[in-house]
Order: structure tokens, then C-alpha cells, then sequence
């Protein structure tokens, strides 16, 4: 078996790929329940899945070149989900015992905070204000089609480069470990990752604590199963560090541009914004009805929760 720093190592440099469009990002204007976070996911994901149902279909033959324009840009386009939750703790789809995640909500609930199982990978987590989140809805079949091949398991070693690049990026230093996620000492944790695939279509991603505010709550819990591991953050860090003065702060917004940057050369790809006025509709309605809580409830199934 390869040792997980040198498989890291070998998926962790990013081959252009011209062929591939753009990726298209936005960063959503205010925090967000989770739920409402995880239908928007969802959502797009299913709205790409069948767009390309329908270009395949008999069908499709007697579409016009509008509505055929429309269905590609939904079907080919891989989007970048940036934003801030609400206080939320996530489970991930190993912790399946029923009693104790009835009394983790409850007890959780009590702090102020939402509990919710989902189907990424990974244990429980926390999300909320101070942490900076990450959805990748990325298709890596073109990718794995292309010169350079994109395993899922390259898809999150090049997330793990990606977070290691941006925590040194803002003067932090990165502390390598055989752990999923991104540490600045044994144990100390600032980054974290999981992911769900469906039909080859990425889903979930990653979340980076800038802000010192997060840490009061990842002490709630044994975050990622790792019980002799503590949470830390990007602010934290400096001013431990000396480099930030303690009337200075560090705000998620100030890591949105590095991180969208980053991102793009970790896969090699150039990364656009979505803004009003550009050919992307479909995305930016979906999005705007997500954030406002106007999209119909998927099946329960589907969203895993």
C-alpha cells in the first residue's frame, strides 16, 4: 500500500485542462442554515443529473437551440459554493447509533446549535459564523477522461493540498499528518474535509476556521473522532504566532479571494464569479431561491438526513 504523504504527494499537483469550462463560484451573502445549504446542493446536483438525462433523451432532438443552450450550461457547468453557516453540528454517515444522536440533538440544541446526520464521509463536525465552507459540485468524469485523471481519492488529496496551501498562504504553518484534514500541530486541527459522491458528481467539501469564535464551539465535542484533537483557528494562530496584534482580527471574507484562487490552480482550472447579467441563469435563480428558502423539499432519502 502506498503511504498516505506520498499518495497525497502524487494527486496533489494539477495538470491544466484547457478542454474543461470554467469553474463558476459565489459566495452566498449571509450565513445559512444548514438544511437550507444541503437542499441547495442537492438541488443543483439533481438539476445537472437530469439535464444531462434530457440531452440524452430521444427527445432532445426537438428542442430548440435556446433550450438546448440552457440544458448544457446545467449540465456542464461545475460550481464553487462558498459561505458561512449557522451554528450547526453535522454527523457523518459511520455514527448511526439512533440514541445517541437523539441525545446529541437535544444536547446541542440546548447550546443554540442544530444537529444533523448527513451522508458525507467523516465523523461529527462542526459548522457556523468564524468558519469559511466550501461546496465543490464538481463532475469528475471529464476530468478522469482527461490527461490527467481525477480519482475521488485524487479529488480529495488535491482538497487537502488546496487547504494546506491556503493555511500557509495566510502565514500559518501546516504541521503534515496521516489524519483526512488540515493540522498546524498533532493537536491542533484547522481544516476539515468530507465529501459524497453521486453519479460522479461532487458534493459536500470543506470548511476552514478563520475566526477565533468557532473554537468555543468545537470544544463541545470530539470533533472528527480523534479525542486527543483540538480545533484551532487561522486568527488564532497569528496571534499566537505574534503576527496579529490583539485589537487585529481575521474575518472570513478576507480568505474568500485566496481561497477561490487556490482552488483553481489546485485543479487546474480557471475559476469565474457568477454575477448578474452573465449567461449563467439557471445557477444564480437556484442559488438566489436556495438562500431564500424557496426551493421544493427533495425526498427525504435523497438528502440522506
Amino acid at each position: 500500500m502506498i503511504p498516505t504523504l506520498l499518495r497525497r504527494a502524487a494527486c496533489s499537483s494539477a495538470a491544466a485542462a484547457p478542454a474543461l469550462p470554467p469553474v463558476r463560484w459565489t459566495y452566498l451573502p449571509r450565513q445559512i442554515p444548514y438544511a437550507l445549504g444541503l437542499l441547495l446542493q442537492e438541488s443543483l446536483v439533481q438539476a445537472r443529473l437530469s439535464a444531462k438525462a434530457a440531452l440524452l433523451a430521444p427527445s432532445a432532438e426537438s428542442l430548440s437551440p435556446s433550450e438546448t443552450a440552457s440544458l448544457r450550461r446545467v449540465a456542464e457547468t461545475d460550481l464553487l459554493l462558498l459561505l458561512q453557516h449557522t451554528p450547526v453540528f453535522t454527523a457523518g454517515r459511520r455514527e448511526k447509533d439512533p440514541v445517541q444522536a437523539e441525545q446529541e440533538r437535544e444536547r446541542l440544541g440546548r447550546l443554540g446549535a442544530d444537529y444533523v446526520q448527513t451522508m458525507r464521509g467523516g465523523q461529527t463536525t462542526y459548522h457556523g459564523p468564524g468558519q469559511l465552507v466550501g461546496y465543490p459540485l464538481m463532475d469528475l468524469g471529464p476530468a478522469k477522461a482527461s490527461a490527467a485523471a481525477l480519482s475521488t481519492r485524487c479529488y480529495v488529496d488535491r482538497l487537502e493540498s488546496f487547504l494546506s496551501r491556503l493555511t500557509t498562504s495566510l502565514s500559518v504553518p501546516v504541521h503534515p499528518l496521516e489524519h483526512t484534514g488540515v493540522f498546524v500541530s498533532p493537536t491542533s486541527k484547522i481544516g476539515s474535509i468530507g465529501i459524497h459522491i453521486r453519479r460522479r458528481i461532487t458534493l459536500h467539501g470543506f470548511s476552514f476556521n478563520v475566526e477565533q469564535q468557532t473554537k468555543a464551539w468545537f470544544d463541545q465535542i470530539v470533533a472528527c473522532g480523534l479525542a486527543d484533537v483540538s480545533s484551532t483557528s487561522v486568527e488564532a494562530e497569528l496571534r499566537r504566532l505574534g503576527k496579529l496584534g490583539r485589537d487585529e482580527s481575521k474575518l472570513v471574507l478576507d480568505v474568500v479571494p485566496t481561497a477561490v484562487e487556490l482552488l483553481g490552480e489546485q485543479y487546474g482550472r480557471e475559476m469565474r464569479r457568477l454575477e448578474e447579467g452573465d449567461d449563467f441563469v439557471e445557477a444564480r435563480r437556484m442559488i438566489e431561491d436556495g438562500v431564500e428558502g424557496r426551493l421544493p423539499t427533495l425526498k427525504k432519502e435523497l438528502l440522506g438526513v
